[in-house]
């Protein structure tokens, strides 16, 4: 017998946000608390803060991100307001 045709994919729906933005990482720590105090810290100087755990070989880290932000631009205005408020140089990356 033949096989059943193929059923085609349900349609997406379109997202209602860009799937790739910038965050601005400010460390990533191997203990989690530490990482929590500087979100915290982070937060209460008014910025948008969250930890991102990854595993690595090295065990996993908990990084701590602000943002995230639409582009690139927003993302380096968002690095420099964190050097000047918090005192620490921050990495653009993407995010998710």
């Amino acid at each position: 017998p033949a096989p059943p045709p193929n059923k085609p994919e349900p349609p997406r729906p379109a997202p209602s946000a860009p799937t790739v933005g910038f965050a601005v990482q400010l460390a990533a720590f191997s203990q989690a608390e530490e990482a929590a105090k500087l979100r915290d810290r982070a937060r209460a100087a008014g910025f948008s803060a969250f930890i991102e755990s990854v595993d690595t070989d090295k065990g996993t880290l908990s990084r701590v991100r602000v943002g995230p932000v639409a582009d690139r631009a927003e993302a380096e205005a968002l690095k420099a307001q964190l050097a000047a408020r918090l005192g620490i140089s921050g990495i653009v990356q993407t995010h998710p």
